[in-house]
């Protein structure tokens, strides 16, 4: 190919520069188009101002679960936070409250978790919001058939003289004692009383995998008429719903619970509490966690409700927000119940 004349190669570039000109005019309208659309959309999806997710302890028992996707499903569609949730026991679950890895827990069970507790208040990583449910009893407990059956079994220090009414072919020659949740305070709480009251000789421990399963053994037991013995609180679907009698200990004092724990267990406090990071971030939730309450009743339908119908914590939440809006609404503004009403219609 030829070399193309001077005057033409002038005239090409003088029009390749208009249309360079005109292109760049184009281009730069399009990305300012382009950014201004995207600032839009940002905005509308919250931009800047998103919301940063909220995570809550889920601990692994009924009434815990339950309260817990109670309080996401009122926090994600009528706050609109984002929510979810990490599930464990209770020593790592505060463990992860107190680092920041959560954000939430509805249930901080006192005393049995009292000095961590008082550690993190102290130094300020947690914040107590009040009580989530009312005062709650624990204890060492056998089906009342068993006590009016034998008369003499009144307290935990007359077990030794009983540990062959509670033996099974696998435990050993001793009582067959179901303890607490392995991860659960309690657990360390009932370890530290069966050594103080001399019972290590005399009782199996066995440790069931979960809260339900902690249920299922007892009322499996109680359904056969066989002797049971372990651990039990409440208000649960079980003490509400079986006849069981709570073994004697010395009374409560703060002295016996600092040297040993070889007395009864106090009245439980439940407590809320959130990381104080949230206090800033969330001061709405925070407000309506400082008004929230899990009625005993409310609380036992529920669980008893997702027991009886092989449900899911999630499913046991939805009925309850159905069931007792005039208790949870209360909780909250009028418009955030109006976003949760709207949320539970759009689940069917």
């Amino acid at each position: 190919m030829g070399l193309i004349p001077a005057p033409i190669r002038f005239k090409y570039r003088q029009a390749g520069r208009r249309f360079m000109k005109r292109s760049g005019k184009a281009m730069a309208a399009a990305i300012a188009a382009l950014v201004v659309a995207v600032a839009i959309l940002m905005g509308a999806c919250g931009g800047s101002d998103e919301k940063e997710t909220i995570v809550f302890s889920e601990l692994s028992w009924d009434s815990a679960e339950v309260q817990t996707r109670i309080a996401m499903f009122i926090v994600e569609h009528g706050y609109g936070y984002p929510a979810d949730a990490i599930a464990g026991d209770t020593i790592p679950l505060f463990q992860g409250l107190i680092n920041n890895d959560t954000h939430v827990t509805l249930e901080i069970w006192l005393p049995n978790q009292r000095d961590a507790w008082e550690k993190a208040l102290e130094e300020g990583t947690v914040v107590d919001l009040g009580e989530s449910l009312e005062d709650n009893w624990q204890g060492f407990v056998i089906p009342r058939y068993v006590k009016d059956a034998n008369p003499g079994l009144v307290s935990v220090t007359d077990l030794p003289d009983y540990a062959d009414l509670f033996a099974t072919p696998d435990s050993r020659g001793k009582a067959r004692f179901i303890t607490c949740v392995a991860g659960w305070a309690c657990e360390l709480v009932n370890a530290e009383k069966i050594a103080t009251y001399g019972l290590e000789d005399h009782l199996d421990v066995v440790n069931p995998g979960n809260g339900a399963a902690l249920f299922a053994d007892l009322e499996a037991s109680y359904a056969r008429g066989d002797a049971w013995l372990g651990y039990m609180w409440g208000p649960t679907r079980p003490s509400r719903m079986l006849d069981l009698y709570v073994l004697e200990e010395p009374p409560y004092s703060d002295e016996c619970w600092e040297s040993g724990k070889g007395c009864a267990y106090p009245i439980a406090t439940i407590k809320i509490a959130v990381n104080v990071s949230l206090l800033d971030r969330a001061p709405d939730v925070v407000e309506f966690l400082r008004k929230w309450e899990f009625e005993t009743g409310a609380l036992i339908d529920t669980t008893t409700w997702m027991t009886d119908n092989n449900e899911t914590a999630p499913s046991a939440a939805l009925y309850y927000l159905r069931k007792y809006r005039d208790l949870w609404s209360a909780f909250v503004p009028a418009d955030v119940a109006e976003r949760v009403d709207e949320a539970l219609a759009a689940e069917g």
